[in-house]
């Protein structure tokens, strides 16, 4: 058995973990990312999976979000999702 030593483990503030990045994203007339940026403008070669999610609808701020899960021709799989009260697109 580990003893007790009494110390705090952690000394800090805590850090938000996986915060949403603003995305500039291209989309099709269907509304489907077809391209974005990371850093360069990068097309999307297929959409994986999409999902909604509709919370906290009884709140002042509620949440209604459009998820996707994207391959770039890059290779690079992202999982980006569109604000759908604001209209924003962001990068999870």
């Amino acid at each position: 058995m580990v003893e007790n030593t009494g110390k705090t483990l952690r000394t800090g503030p805590l850090k938000p973990v996986n915060q949403p990045e603003p995305l500039k994203v291209v989309a099709s007339i269907s509304g489907h990312p077809v391209a974005l940026w990371t850093g360069r403008r990068q097309l999307v070669q297929v959409v994986e999976d999409r999902w909604r999610i509709d919370d906290e609808w009884w709140r002042h701020e509620t949440v209604s979000r459009m998820y996707y899960s994207v391959r770039l021709v890059s290779g690079l799989k992202l999982v980006i999702f569109k604000d759908l009260i604001g209209g924003e697109w962001y990068r999870q």
